[in-house]
């Protein structure tokens, strides 16, 4: 088990996760953060541009586990 937090940031602005989650393991980690990217997305679709913004995982130390990009879920225009 691992403790991580989920803060999402984009061109100037961060928003920082004080509560976290327990997760089994990185690849629960991983969908928990596009998940929260995708719940980010949806609401405010059209409204506002998250191609570049990340989920950025921490350990409890600040470490980086993972950075997941929003553009791995968004919606592609073929």
């Amino acid at each position: 088990m691992f403790y991580l937090y989920f803060h999402c940031a984009g061109p100037g602005e961060i928003l920082i996760d004080r509560e976290g989650a327990e997760v089994l393991d990185l690849i629960e980690a991983r969908d928990r953060a596009r998940d929260l990217a995708r719940v980010f997305v949806e609401k405010a679709y059209g409204t506002r541009d998250f191609s570049d913004w990340h989920v950025y995982v921490s350990d409890e130390d600040d470490e980086e586990m993972l950075l997941i990009p929003f553009s791995e879920i968004m919606p592609t225009i073929h």
